[in-house]
This record gives C-alpha cells, sequence and structure tokens, in this order.
C-alpha cells in the first residue's frame, strides 16, 4: 500500500472508493502492531484508496509509548484517548472521521486480526456489487489453524431469542438465500457502507461493548440493508477460550445487560409473548450456573446486568456494588427450578 494513499484525499474519480480503515488499541500494542503491517501490505489497488486510523482507548501509558513509538515512522493516524470508550465509542470516533471526510466505506478491523492482502479488495467488489449491501464480513478463521473457520456468517433466530452462528460455508450461503432480513456480521473484520450509517446511525455507544455488531445488524436490515459475507475473502483472528473459567466478571455483565437491551429493542412482536420473563429467567439460569460452580464475582455482574438492563443504564461495567435486594432474591427462588437442569451445564 503507497504511503501517500494514506493521507486525507480529495476523490474527484468517481470510480474510486475512498476506504477509512479503523483500528482500537487497549493495552495490545505489540498485536496491533501485527495488525498495522498486514493492513500496509495490502495489494495495491487502483480503485480503492484508504487511510488508517489507530484510536489508542486508554491502554497504560507503557504501552501508548509501545504503539507510538511502533507507529511513528508508518503512514497511519494515531489518536489517542485518555479514557476507554469501549468498542463502540471508540470506533464512532472514526466513523465520524469518514462521515467528515465523504468516505464511500469505513472498515473496522480487531487489533488481533491479521488480513490476506486481497481482503479489502474483495469486500469492496462486493460492495460494489450489491448496491443494498450495508455490511460485509470476510470469512475469519482461527489464527493459530487457518483450516477452522472462526466465522463464516450469522443470523438472529427472533423465534428463540438466539444469534446463531453458521457452521459451515455451505450454511450460511443457504441462509443468505433463504432469509436474508436475518442476517448480521461480527464486528471483528467487518466494512460497512458510509452512507448506510448516515442513515440508520453509529453503533450504540451505550453497549460499550458485545452486542454492538448485532445492533447494528438489525438496525441495517430494518431500513432495507442487507448484510453479507464475502466467502471468498479471508482474515485471521486470535482465538481465546470461551467458556466461563477464562471470562472476566465484565463480559457476563455486558453479555446479560446487552444482551437483554438487543432483543428487548429488536424482537418482532409477533415473537415478543413473555419475552422479558424469558430473558429474565435465562439470565438467572446462567447466574446460577456460576453460583453452583462457584464463581460468585461472575454470577454477581450477571445479576447487576439483569438490574441495569431493565433501569436503562449504559456504559461502561461499574461492578464494585451490591446486587438489589429483589434480584437476588428471584435468583434464590428460580434456583429451586433450575436445580434440576444443573446437572447437565456441570
Amino acid at each position: 500500500m503507497n504511503p501517500e494513499t494514506q493521507q486525507i484525499v480529495s476523490i474527484n474519480d468517481a470510480e474510486k472508493k475512498f476506504v477509512l480503515i479503523s483500528v482500537l488499541n487497549w493495552n495490545t500494542a505489540s498485536t496491533t502492531l501485527e495488525c498495522i503491517a498486514s493492513l500496509l501490505a495490502l495489494d495495491d489497488n487502483p480503485s480503492i484508496v484508504v487511510r488508517i486510523v489507530v484510536i489508542d482507548n486508554g491502554s497504560t501509558q507503557s504501552d501508548w509509548d509501545l504503539l507510538n513509538a511502533g507507529t511513528a515512522a508508518l503512514p497511519v493516524t494515531l489518536v489517542r484517548q485518555e479514557v476507554n470508550l469501549g468498542f463502540a465509542g471508540g470506533h464512532n470516533l472514526a466513523i465520524q472521521m469518514a462521515i467528515d471526510e465523504k468516505a464511500d466505506f469505513i472498515w473496522l478491523v480487531n487489533s488481533d486480526a491479521v488480513v490476506d492482502r486481497d481482503c479489502l479488495g474483495k469486500l469492496v467488489q462486493l460492495m460494489n456489487e450489491h448496491s443494498d449491501c450495508g455490511a460485509v464480513s470476510p470469512v475469519t478463521v482461527a489464527a493459530d489453524d487457518p483450516t477452522s473457520i472462526d466465522f463464516c456468517g450469522a443470523k438472529h433466530d427472533w423465534q428463540r431469542l438466539e444469534s446463531v452462528r453458521a457452521t459451515s460455508i455451505d450454511e450460511a450461503r443457504a441462509w443468505e438465500i433463504e432469509s436474508p432480513e436475518t442476517m448480521w456480521v461480527r464486528g471483528t473484520v467487518v466494512l460497512y457502507r458510509i452512507e448506510a450509517l448516515k442513515q440508520i446511525g453509529s453503533l450504540d455507544s451505550g453497549l460499550f461493548a458485545y452486542y454492538e455488531d448485532d445492533d447494528i445488524g438489525a438496525r441495517l436490515s430494518k431500513a432495507g440493508w442487507s448484510s453479507r459475507m464475502a466467502f471468498d475473502a479471508r482474515s485471521r483472528h486470535v482465538r481465546f477460550a470461551s467458556d466461563e473459567a477464562h471470562r472476566p466478571p465484565y463480559f457476563f455483565y455486558l453479555m446479560t445487560r446487552n444482551g437483554l437491551r438487543f432483543w428487548l429493542t429488536h424482537t418482532p412482536t409477533k415473537h415478543r409473548r413473555w419475552i422479558r420473563l424469558r430473558l429474565i429467567d435465562r439470565s438467572i439460569f446462567m447466574a446460577n450456573i456460576l453460583v453452583s460452580k462457584s464463581r460468585h464475582d461472575k454470577a454477581q455482574a450477571c445479576l447487576l446486568g439483569i438490574d441495569d438492563a431493565m433501569r436503562g443504564t449504559g456504559g461502561p461495567p461499574v461492578l464494585a456494588r451490591k446486587v438489589p435486594y429483589h434480584i437476588e432474591l428471584l435468583r434464590r427462588v428460580l434456583m429451586i427450578q433450575h436445580a434440576k437442569h444443573l446437572a447437565n451445564k456441570l
């Protein structure tokens, strides 16, 4: 990628597409620099002009110093935020830049992702071929095993209140044909059309982290835009253990709070019967699983997430507080019902 294409440019050629690339760094400078290296190695494409923006999301001074030194000689724009704005808030800074600079697309790339040289070209090509497409993702494979697919498409199962990931490319292709209005793409490596974001709005900063991609996918669909997979494009992503033993308490808080918020906001009318009770019961069941495994701090985070979702509280997690008495009482009462199902979860 030529350095001069990293500068703010005025695109006069209607055939060229301007893509602003946004990378967030939060105490991951070494992996962020690897991500940036893969972006700078993208194939030169005469029909695409890019600018890379790296936003430091309130990292420690030592991590910031490493990132600053590592990018000093690179054709990227580095922005320092003193506080962590979350996934949504951090990327929204870049989205606003893209709107102000009249970009055609914004490409959100996780700092722990590495993209193939032709990845962006294939994403833009799909966007050009489908004018109704508001979001497109490459197939993501595991960084430690390129034969293992990490993400190849997803849909919202409104009846079951579940986000379902495709288990194969063939399954994802079938979903795109059968129920395109239910499709959404993960935010790990995703290209958004600026025209669509100007219509529906940016990421929901109140979510802070997790479910932003579900939310924006649902909003795109409601506005008539599609979310698609570029099945011939590839990115690699670091795969982490997903069980509760390796997840911090804030993960359970955000997943609980934001999950409740998402389903209550977007579920179609015909699937909303008893929705609040179903969601609360499911969330408390997770808390009871954690209690039964003596992971009390994580169970408390779930319960705080339920309370904040019902209160409409958004933003970063605040976990150093007591669970309201009525929420804890409800957990204890439901434990009687949940106990007979917990054996299968332990």
